[in-house]
This record gives structure tokens, sequence and C-alpha cells, in this order.
């Protein structure tokens, strides 16, 4: 066990539960989130699901499964024989927003180094230290020296050094390899992100490059990517693992290269000796999980799939030509899901022949149907029954001779009950950006100060003050209301959707969800009005931070050694859990009052 590094962490970890987040990192605070420049995918063709033989009512169980509030699903795209079929995003995402992949982007890393290898520049029994001798000191042990490329390729490197320690360090290659080794290198699966950041590396010693400026003319430009980004560590290298943004349908086209053994519209960009290496199994986890070359095949299920956690998924049927890729916020990390097991279903329907039980005509109208009615965290509706003769002029009489309210009920009693008033509270450090967001990001609140409630026309307003600066937040009752949340300069494309309720023993609640729309992540703000005026702000996040720790736990023996240092798990889930989900007193006063309050403050 590599204790240096594990110390680290846990020193981390308690200075973060204990809010102490100044000087936290050993580096200087960079902006992580990429903004998008605004250049758009090229679209791959589009055809009618029955041109490309697959009944309409199949998507339409599938696009119904993935709407399961616990799948979070935020977009889904299928296509056949590289044309697309079925589109659907889960308002308020949509097509025209990039996503995180997390770690899916480890099958993008892993196609660099196969590039590589087919150019003649890299073989897979090299060794990571002759690469890089320079990184290789006197802790550099046994271990170590005998890794090889195609180690970290299978992530059976058994090195300790994790994610957990990339935050804490700045030279993450010599944190690496400098860090101890659970087993020998290849004898056993570990999943570890750092083995993708390895490769990443590799791949700009070799070319000068980073990955993202490497894969351009190789990869992203013939198969006409829009805008993407990669995160970098302290030392410029693109992490590898994870911290890419790419639109969904780009990541499709790539999921259509290797159904096509490495051909794009006649042009070869991958071996097909690659793709079938790739492809093949060449790992299984503890838990029988089968791992080829920074990818995830399913022999059981004829498939092989990239993945990243919370739910993000390209899963490639060869037998088929069909891929299908969804985004998603779940809370799970690895391949065992909701969502797939509905993409495993729909295959193997597919497969046996099944038209969904309807004529094609109606599957094609219930899929209409679904596709206009798919809202995040919701269930699709069951359709209405269209109302017949008299019913529909007692509709028509009805919208024509009733006054057209000027807002919802909701906004207006949330109006009513808020304008003007702010709320204040003690030191903290809680803010509106989810925890698993922040600690991504290396970007440490110094916490809410105030809330301030407006009314502009027909929008409330929510201007939250944090860490010195002030965000100003649109309500949107009927639908999302859009807005650019920023936390130290990490912009996020949002949406907030707002309800005003009554909970159980009659206290008026203002509920706010704030969708982060190129994220996984989701914040949920809750005000509790009390009877003086008061109140109590409730805040939550989706999917947790503990959904992280808990998969850890079940992870190889490099996690498992990396989570015995901390003597009561259990603690330290309640501790995190208080963390992303605190309750803070919130004192109320009218505008007006609260600024002449803060004048007379020293």
């Amino acid at each position: 066990m590599d204790l240096r590094a594990n110390m680290k962490a846990l020193h981390y970890v308690r200075r973060l539960l204990r809010q102490d987040t100044e000087n936290l990192l050993p580096f200087p605070v960079r902006v992580q989130k990429p903004w998008p420049a605004g250049k758009a995918p090229v679209p791959l063709p589009r055809c009618a699901p029955e041109q490309a033989g697959v009944p309409a009512a199949l998507l339409d169980s599938l696009l119904c499964e993935l709407a399961d509030p616990q799948a979070a699903t935020h977009g889904c795209l299928v296509a056949r024989g590289g044309q697309i079929i079925c589109q659907g995003f889960w308002a308020p995402y949509a097509p025209a927003f990039w996503h995180v992949t997390h770690s899916m982007c480890k099958s993008v890393t892993g196609t660099a180094v196969g590039m590589l290898a087919d150019e003649g520049q890299l073989a897979l029994d090299e060794r990571v230290c002759e690469i890089f001798p320079d990184q290789c000191t006197l802790r550099t042990g046994r271990r170590a020296r005998g890794l090889t490329v195609e180690h970290l390729l299978t992530m059976r490197s058994g090195a300790s050094f994790r994610e957990t320690g990339a935050v804490l360090e700045e030279n993450w290659v010599r944190g690496f390899l400098e860090s101890d080794f659970a087993f020998e290198p290849g004898a056993q699966f570990d999943y570890n992100s750092m083995n993708s950041y390895l490769l990443s590396a590799i791949v700009q010693r070799r070319t000068g490059q980073t990955l993202t400026e490497y894969l351009a003319p190789r990869l992203f430009g013939p198969l006409g990517f829009g805008d993407v980004a990669w995160e970098s560590c302290p030392q410029g290298v693109n992490k590898g693992g994870w911290g890419m943004y790419v639109y969904l349908e780009d990541m499709v086209k790539l999921g259509c290269l290797y159904l096509s053994g490495g051909l794009w519209q006649g042009r070869r960009l991958l071996s097909e000796e690659w793709v079938r290496a790739a492809t093949a199994v060449h790992a299984r986890s503890a838990q029988g999980e089968e791992y080829g070359y920074q990818l995830w095949p399913r022999t059981a299920d004829g498939v092989y799939m990239f993945n990243g956690m919370f739910g993000q998924y390209v899963v490639m049927a060869p037998d088929l030509d069909l891929v299908v890729a969804v985004n998603a916020g779940a809370g799970h990390l690895f391949t065992q899901s909701r969502s797939y097991a509905a993409v495993r279903r729909f295959l193997t329907a597919l497969r046996a022949g099944k038209d969904g039980g309807v004529p094609a005509g109606e599957g094609g109208r219930r899929l209409a149907f679904t596709l206009a009615h798919l809202r995040f965290g919701r269930p699709v509706p069951a359709p209405e029954t269209p109302p017949r003769g008299l019913e529909r002029l007692r509709a028509a009489l009805a919208r024509w001779l009733l006054p057209r309210a000027a807002a919802p009920a909701e906004a207006r009693l949330a109006a009513d009950a808020l304008a003007g008033r702010r709320f204040t509270f003690a030191k903290n450090d809680k803010g509106l950006l989810p925890v698993v967001l922040a600690i991504m990001n290396d970007w440490y609140t110094k916490g809410v100060e105030a809330v301030a409630f407006r009314r502009e026309g027909d929008t409330l307003w929510m201007d939250w003050t944090e860490s010195g600066s002030l965000q100003a937040v649109p309500l949107g009752f009927e639908q999302p209301a859009p807005f650019v949340l920023d936390a130290g300069g990490n912009r996020f494309a949002a949406a907030a959707s707002a309800r005003f309720l009554y909970d159980e023993d009659g206290r008026p609640v203002l509920k706010v969800q704030v969708d982060l729309l190129e994220t996984s992540s989701s914040r949920i703000v809750k005000l509790v009005l009390g009877p003086t005026g008061d109140g109590v702000l409730k805040l939550h996040e989706t999917p947790p931070v503990t959904t992280v720790l808990e998969s850890l736990q079940r992870q190889g023996p490099a996690a498992a050694q990396a989570l015995d240092l901390f003597r009561d798990v259990d603690y330290l889930q309640f501790c995190l859990d208080r963390l992303c989900n605190p309750h803070l007193e919130a004192h109320s006063a009218a505008e007006g009052q609260a600024e002449q309050t803060d004048a007379g403050r020293p």
C-alpha cells in the first residue's frame, strides 16, 4: 500500500469535511471547465426506423424504459448502418449541448494509442519506464519498471496512484511510477483511471502533441466532430481517463467507426487488427465484467461498449450493425445499470424479430408521442384518448370563454411569498455547484452568504450570493429557465425548474432544481419557510458523492487498500452526505431592511 499517497488523501478528505479548504491543493487552482466555441457536429444521415429494419415500437419501449427517473437519462441516440434512426433528449437537455464523458473518453484514448501503434510509433510491449526515463527515480520500484503499455490498456497495472492522488500531486507521471504496486503488472484487473492518463502522457511524449492535438487531423476532423475539449493536468497533459467534453452524436460516430472495422466513408482511420484486438477480452474484474483495450466487451450479449460513470454509454452490436448511445446522471459507476438492462432488452427483441406487438403505423405514433414528452426525471405519460364530439366542443368553448391566467398559480404564489425577501446565513462552505463537480474542477466555495428574490415581469429571480459573487437564477415554473452558472470562472450551461408547494406540516416550500446541462449533476435547493418568516435551506445533489464511495468499496485491491485507511467507512459516508446534503438556517428580512442592516456592520 502506498502509505505516503494515502496519507495525503486522508489529510485532504479530513480538511474538506472540516470546511478547511484554504490552500487545500499543493498547486495553483486553475479554471478546469471548458466553454464550447460554437462548432456543431457534422450530422450523420437520418432515416425512419422502419427503413433501417427497426420497428418503431421497440424504440418506443426503449425510450420509455430510459425515462425511468432512476435511469436519469439526458439523451439517447440510436444508429444503424451509419444512420441515426432515433434521437431523444429529455428536456431541458438537448442536442445543442455537449456533455462530459467521464470514463467513456478512455475509449478515445485507447483509439489514439491504436493509431500511434498503427503508425509504428509505439509497441504495446514497450516498458513505460523506458518511455519516461527522466521520471524514474530511486523510489521507482521493480514492479513499476516491469510495467508495459498493454498493462495500462487492460487495467492491469496494479498501481496504487489513483485519481485522489492526482488531486494532490503536480507531477502525475512521477507520482504513478513512484507509487506502490498492489500486484505484479498483468496479474489481475484493477480499474484505475490513472492508467488512461499515463496512456495520454505516452501519446504526448511520443508525438510532442496533446491527445486532442494528435487526434484532431486523424479522428475528430475526418469524423466531423463539433467542439471537443479535454481537461489537462498541472503539467499540460490531457487527463485521458476523464475530463472530456464532446457531443453525443460524435461518440456515435466513433462507435460506427469501430463497427466498420476502422473504415470511415471508405477511408481507413484505424487498422482492422487494432479493432479486433481492442474489442477482444483481455481481463476480467472480480465481478466478472470483461475488459479489452480501454473498452468493455460483453460477449454474452454480443456487444462491446464505451462506458463512463453515472450512465454514459456507447453500446455497439456488430451483428446488428447498430449503435445505442446514452448520456445520463444516474447513481452508478460501472456497466450494470437500469439503462444497460433496457438496451439489452431492446437488442434481444430486435434479434428475435419482434415488432413490439403493434402495427407499424401505431408504433410510429407512439414513438412520436414519447419523443414529444421526454422530460428529465419524469416517466413518459400515457397517451390521452382523443376527445369526441361534444367533448371537443366543450373544450373549445372553455378555451374561448375562460380568461387566460397571466402566470401559473405556483409562480404567483411564490412571487407573493418571496419577492422582496432576503435570507442570510451563518458562515458555511455550501454552494450552488454540486460537490462532485466542485471536486472535479478544483473549486472550493467559501459558502452561500445570502439568497434574495425579486420579480421582473412574470419571472421570479433568485439572487444567490456566494463567495462574494452574485449568481442570478431565473426560476422556471412552467418550463426550465436557462442561465449560465459561474463557479470561480468555471462556466456551466444550466436550467432551473421551480415548484412552490406545502410540506406535510403545511409549511410553504420553494423547490428549485438546477440541472447542469453539460454534466451528469443536478443541484436541488429547498427553502422551507417558517411561521416567523425565517426558514431552512436544504441542499441535495444527484448523483451523490456517496455513490462513488460505495462503488469503490466493491472495486479492486488498490482501491480497497486506500479505503482501509478510513477506519470507519460508514462514518465517512455520513460525513460526505452531510457535506453534500446540508441544512442551513435562513434568517429573513425585507430587502431594504437587509441592506440597512448590512450597511451598519463594520
